[in-house]
């Protein structure tokens, strides 16, 4: 069919824009142009290209996840429309994903939503896509389950001289016990002393 060819389209569209910029140029003056004539053809020329690049390269949305269609879909995003298509199959996922968030975000004071898609589009950073944290699981958070050999923990001993470390450990009650000792090691002076208090000179 003529009508559903891309590139019959781009030549009936800029066939239409030609006439209509010629018309401008030929018949009214500078007074009468208006910017509303001018957005109409630039309209046309644009929806010509649109159509040329679907020829050249038919657009192709598989990689764009259907809840992000249906997204645009709710915001009022036109689809079916030929530019929207060539747009969407020529940006990146995350730029599309970024001026759909713009739109709906901003969608009381966005109008024609359809041009601002296709104007924001381009401008939209690239990003990556997905969690930028690590994913981890309870395994993650375990030690390791095998246990170091007998024979690598002895070479390591005996490679750091770890053999002849000394650990003493010191309970509580025994340092309680050498205070007392001190205690009672004291007592025999204290009272020597008490004694001579009691002497006359």
């Amino acid at each position: 069919m003529i009508e559903n060819n891309p590139l019959h389209t781009a030549i009936r569209l800029s066939q239409a824009a030609t006439k209509q910029l010629q018309t401008l140029g030929e018949t009214l003056t500078p007074e009468q142009i208006t910017p509303q004539l001018i957005a109409e053809t630039e309209t046309l020329f644009k929806q010509a290209l649109a159509n040329l690049a679907a020829a050249l390269n038919p657009p192709n949305l598989d990689h764009i996840p259907p809840d992000v269609l249906s997204q645009a879909e709710r915001l009022g995003i036109p689809l079916d429309d030929i530019e929207v298509q060539v747009a969407m199959s020529s940006h990146h996922l995350s730029q599309i994903i970024g001026v759909l968030a713009e739109i709906d975000n901003r969608a009381e004071n966005i109008r024609r939503r359809r041009e601002y898609f296709l104007v924001r589009l381009p401008d939209i950073t690239i990003e990556k896509l997905g969690s930028r944290l690590p994913v981890m699981t309870a395994a993650d958070l375990q030690g390791p389950t095998e246990q170091t050999p007998a024979s690598v923990r002895d070479a390591l001993k005996a490679k750091y001289n770890l053999n002849r470390l000394n650990h003493k450990t010191r309970s509580q009650s025994s340092l309680f016990e050498k205070i007392k000792q001190a205690k009672q090691a004291l007592e025999p002076q204290e009272v020597a002393l008490d004694e001579e208090d009691d002497l006359p000179f």
